[in-house]
């Protein structure tokens, strides 16, 4: 039960800076706190395809992944609301026109986010490195000033999906940018994408 706590506060905080501070340094250092928070328990996902990255390399069960998704979906919704209840619009989550750009951005950084988190927690030759949080981070940070105009700079499906909720809900509580499609179509489709390619390639590099 406690892996599944950590993963509910995790992303409920990641959520929390993604959306109150839209800034790329802010979320990427609040995302490698977090890390180092979490790891040595739940293994730090906060991210729906970094679960799924950890199911296909055998880390986790096909049980455990419905609970860390439910964790991760849930830390979503609820940090959605507190962001509301601050006063903020959620204007992380793009909804371009240019939906092939969007497509690509989406699933090369996630690619590159998951191939980064396998080589760091699972390589041996990087057994208990004290980086892992900070290369993580880095990682988002990186992501979020390259295509971070073009898709949001996302890379993670629990990001949209409490403000995709609440859009479907009421398509004006969360602001004009949001649309309660975009969990379902974009990122979750790009997201699931991007870490597939890179759990199959780092089992075949590593095999």
């Amino acid at each position: 039960m406690n892996k599944y706590t950590i993963e509910f506060l995790g992303t409920f905080f990641l959520v929390l800076i993604i959306g109150l501070s839209q800034n790329p340094v802010a979320i990427g250092l609040g995302l490698a706190v977090l890390v180092y928070m979490g790891a040595h328990i739940s293994g730090a996902h906060y991210n729906p395809v970094v679960s799924l990255a950890m199911l296909i390399n055998n880390q986790i069960e096909l049980k455990e992944f419905s609970f860390y998704l439910a964790s991760q979906l849930l830390g979503s919704v609820v940090a959605t609301y507190f962001i509301m209840l601050l006063g903020n619009d959620f204007n992380v989550v793009s909804n371009t026109n240019d939906i092939s750009s969007f497509f690509v951005a989406e699933i090369l950084f996630t690619f590159l986010l998951v191939f980064v988190i396998l080589n760091v927690a699972l390589n041996k030759n990087l057994k208990g490195n004290q980086f892992y949080g900070l290369a993580i981070g880095l990682t988002v940070t990186a992501g979020a000033f390259a295509v971070g105009n073009i898709s949001g700079g996302v890379f993670n499906p629990a990001v949209s999906f409490g403000p995709s909720l609440f859009s479907f809900i009421d398509p004006q509580v969360v602001g004009s940018n949001v649309s309660s499609s975009d969990f379902f179509i974009y990122y979750l489709i790009s997201g699931i994408i991007g870490s597939v390619i890179a759990s199959y390639l780092y089992k075949k590099v590593y095999s």
